[in-house]
């Protein structure tokens, strides 16, 4: 094996296939990120059997072949070669050699014979989707992805695909994130439940771009397919939660709202909140006005947004955190946001359409 390439090109897809690498493995070979060349391409893979990335990479090549090296020690190293336009790597024996200008470096190969092939994903179900739009969905939904390991099946994000519309849902118990959009190729129905941590790790190896990724899901696993990339993980098995009974069905007030002055107004009340327990803050709607408040030993805090009201006047409190977290994925100028009772779940939608839904649970206020 012997190739000429260039050491960015190579340390960014070294950088997005590690991310398969697991820290905690008793299995040295997982450690690896394995090389193939072939043709005019460099294929990097890596895997900890439940995710598996695999990138490729234009290079001019000498000889074919393969080679698994140890992939963190690999992937720092040739990010310290930025300053080469181009390196050459050649497998000798059981050695890489990597040269670079007038140096070179001896790295010890792994047993690349033991080394596990990616999974190969049929087609039971599936769909096609620009890149942008998935990062976008994904994004507005799995910050509600549950952290805690008591229900196991809220660690992962729904992907529930009907006809040519991909429904995503993500909850903790505190808040529930649905975001809709439209997909092509659709080929048939599918319920499928994501690991929310690989899901992370998606939208930062995705762009804002009008690329196509294909998806691909067969029994317990799934496949993101982007040509130059592709991503494969297992799914979460088990029945997702109804989450469709958790949405409120009618509301007593509605207000519609500037984002930006709302959150303005709330990072600023929630300076004197962050001592409180559950770091809450109140608001009072009433008289076209939200009067956000809060108070701790630090001293008090009133702030004034003004919005457009229709029905009740409401009292009514949350953790400062969910509101920041919900408004963060909101591209929008104006929001809508839907009250039943002081201690109901509010939900923030755009000011039309349903594209997404952000139910976010109060605190209780005593008294």
């Amino acid at each position: 094996m012997k190739f000429i390439c260039n050491p960015d090109e190579l340390s960014q897809a070294l950088s997005i296939v590690s991310k398969a690498i697991s820290n905690k493995t008793n299995v040295p070979i997982l450690e690896g990120i394995k090389i193939f060349v072939e043709g005019d391409t460099v294929t990097l893979t890596a895997t900890d059997l439940e995710l598996f990335i695999e990138k490729k990479i234009k290079a001019t090549i000498s000889l074919e072949g393969e080679a698994v090296v140890t992939g963190k020690f690999f992937t720092e190293f040739i990010r310290k070669l930025n300053s080469f336009n181009q390196i050459e790597i050649e497998k000798l024996g059981a050695k890489l050699i990597v040269k670079y200008g007038e140096n070179e470096t001896e790295i010890q190969c792994l047993e690349e014979d033991t080394y596990p092939e990616i999974k190969n994903i049929g087609e039971d179900a599936g769909f096609s989707i620009k890149e942008s739009d998935l990062k976008e969905t994904l994004e507005k939904t799995i910050f509600c992805v549950a952290v805690d390991d008591s229900r196991p099946i809220l660690k992962g994000c729904l992907l529930d695909l009907k006809g040519d519309e991909l429904t995503t849902v993500a909850l903790d118990g505190f808040r529930l994130s649905i975001c809709k959009c439209e997909v092509a190729d659709a080929m048939g129905d599918a319920k499928i439940v994501v690991p929310g941590k690989i899901l992370g790790e998606i939208t930062r190896i995705f762009e804002d771009s009008d690329n196509i990724v294909k998806v691909r899901i067969q029994k317990n696993n799934v496949l993101f397919d982007l040509g130059h990339t592709k991503i494969t993980t297992r799914l979460i098995e088990g029945e997702y939660i109804q989450y469709e009974k958790i949405i409120p069905s009618n509301s007593n007030s509605q207000i519609v709202v500037e984002k930006g002055a709302l959150e303005a107004g709330l990072d600023r009340a929630s300076l004197i909140a962050r001592n409180k327990k559950n770091n809450y803050l109140k608001l009072s709607i009433s008289n076209g006005n939200v009067n956000i408040s809060s108070n701790s030993d630090l001293g008090s805090i009133k702030e004034n947004v003004a919005c457009s009201l229709e029905g009740k006047d409401i009292d009514i409190a949350f953790n400062s955190k969910y509101l920041f977290e919900a408004f963060n994925k909101i591209k929008e100028d104006f929001i809508k946001i839907s009250f039943i009772g002081s201690n109901a779940p509010a939900v923030v939608t755009p000011t039309e359409g349903d594209k997404y839904k952000f139910i976010i649970l109060p605190v209780r206020l005593l008294g």
